[in-house]
């Protein structure tokens, strides 16, 4: 059984070796920055609501709140 693994993939390298750098590319590129910019859109929501006592149930500036994100943005790598 194992050698007949071992000549799959020895067969198959280029293969296999491409399905896996589409993969890791899909995710650096496309799963990575969704998550990135959802969890920033929480926390600065979160953080800007803090902020403002004045605002009421759920509110904030919309200011502080940009200000915020963008600052997450930064910290994760992403220059928006």
């Amino acid at each position: 059984m194992k050698e007949k693994i071992k000549k799959i993939l020895i067969k198959y390298w280029k293969i296999i070796s491409i399905f896996l750098i589409v993969l890791v590319l899909f995710y650096w590129l496309q799963i990575r920055p969704s998550q990135t910019y959802s969890y920033c859109h929480e926390s600065a929501q979160k953080k800007a609501i803090e902020v403002c006592s004045y605002c009421g149930n759920n509110k904030f500036e919309v200011a502080t709140y940009e200000s915020y994100y963008k600052q997450c943005l930064r910290s994760k790598g992403f220059n928006k």
